[in-house]
């Protein structure tokens, strides 16, 4: 039963049937949307005639980076110029049919184009509306570009990231804009449960000021009940990153037990009564001298040696992998981590799958107006409709863009 139980969650995603329209740009927002379509739901996403702006970052071919292709994988791409007469009329009729709406302009944009929350949920009151900003709608900052490097600095995160000198360092990956995106997802399906329930949407603001405090509230708590501390002391030790014969291993004993473990594994049974380290605190107040010991052992053999002798006594602990070494690694094959999704231009690229999600192959991200027709014809406009349309500049195919580009 288990088995049946498992499969069906497979062939019938949790989301499947429900429409979500992209206007957003960049990564939060699509990576929201994004992760709504790994859950099933079909996602139009809408582009200007110069493209999401993630398709510029990184570089890539034919607009596909790393970003726009994590960000957007199995979406149908349609390009409007809502700048033009009748492209603002043609959102609004696609917006007719989703049950999710999801923008990221900055605040007042929405507004001049008619595409603001209060006016779309005049008519269509069942309509999900969701807006990422940087900073939200009121408050000093409301006007200013918001991104992830600025949120980072503005948030703590990179005090809270800084080295061993004291520096502050941004995280080397966008993590704010990532997590912004997991807090729409997550705001997304509870809106969707209240409008299944009740008949109605909402209005759903996210700002990446807030993901960026929500993301971080433990080392921010933290931080408060020990201000004026001083130098901020280790939870356990040993806790860390230590170098072997041929690479790095991060070790942490989180028990007492757990560190008689890593003594024997280590070869250093008498650190067991050793009155120093008999407890964690006494192995807080001899910290250095105790990593220092088991930094000089590690040395003399190689990351597998140790950390094969390390799990057997079930003791935390890891090698220090790169992303090659982590695709490589057999668990994450085991639990099917990656998928190997096929995408134009590069052939088979690796992209992790959306932890939970139904483990169907993943579908490739679309080059800009790949969908514009379908999309179109699905909304109900006419053919003859639709090359007036692409006449006037209004909307594009990727045909369209091509020669534009071309041009250029």
């Amino acid at each position: 039963m288990m088995a049946a139980g498992i499969d069906a969650v497979k062939d019938d995603p949790p989301l499947a049937g429900i429409k979500v329209l992209d206007l957003s740009q960049g990564i939060a927002g699509p990576y929201a949307a994004a992760i709504l379509g790994m859950q099933g739901a079909q996602v139009t996403k809408v582009e200007p005639p110069e493209g999401d702006w993630s398709r510029l970052m990184g570089g890539g071919r034919q607009g596909l980076t790393a970003l726009s292709i994590v960000c957007n994988p199995g979406k149908q791409s349609i390009c409007v110029d809502a700048r033009k007469p009748g492209g603002t009329e043609l959102l609004v009729r696609l917006a007719r049919d989703a049950d999710v709406l999801i923008e990221s302009f900055r605040p007042g944009v929405v507004e001049r184009l008619g595409l603001d929350y209060a006016t779309l949920a005049a008519q269509l009151p069942r309509l999900l509306y969701v807006s990422v900003t940087g900073f939200g709608d009121s408050g000093p900052y409301r006007d200013l570009p918001g991104a992830d490097s600025v949120v980072q600095a503005l948030s703590g995160m990179m005090v809270m990231n800084r080295d061993a000198a004291g520096e502050p360092r941004r995280i080397g990956m966008l993590a704010v804009d990532v997590a912004t995106g997991l807090y729409a997802a997550q705001g997304v399906t509870a809106g969707l449960l209240k409008q299944a329930r009740t008949g109605r949407g909402g209005f759903l603001p996210i700002t990446l000021l807030h993901s960026a405090a929500a993301f971080q509230g433990i080392p921010m708590l933290d931080a408060a009940m020990h201000a004026g501390a001083g130098r901020k002391m280790p939870v356990t030790v040993p806790s860390g990153t230590f170098r072997t014969r041929d690479g790095l291993i991060n070790l942490t004993a989180l028990r007492d037990k757990m560190f008689h473990g890593l003594a024997r594994a280590l070869g250093q049974p008498e650190w067991v009564d050793d009155p120093r380290y008999r407890t964690n605190a006494d192995r807080l107040a001899n910290a250095d001298e105790i990593n220092a010991a088991i930094q000089a052992r590690l040395l003399q053999d190689g990351s597998d040696a140790w950390v094969a002798r390390f799990r057997e006594q079930d003791v935390l602990c890891a090698p220090v992998l790169d992303y090659a070494g982590f695709m490589a690694d057999p668990q994450a094959r085991a639990q099917n981590v990656f998928a190997e999704i096929e995408q134009g231009p590069y052939g088979k690229l690796p992209v992790a799958r959306l932890p939970g999600a139904p483990r169907a192959a993943l579908p490739p991200a679309p080059v800009l107006g790949e969908h514009t027709e379908q999309v179109l014809a699905s909304a109900g406009v006419p053919a003859d409709r639709v090359a007036e349309l692409r006449a006037a500049g209004v909307v594009y195919t990727h045909a369209d863009i091509s020669a534009r580009q071309g041009k250029g």
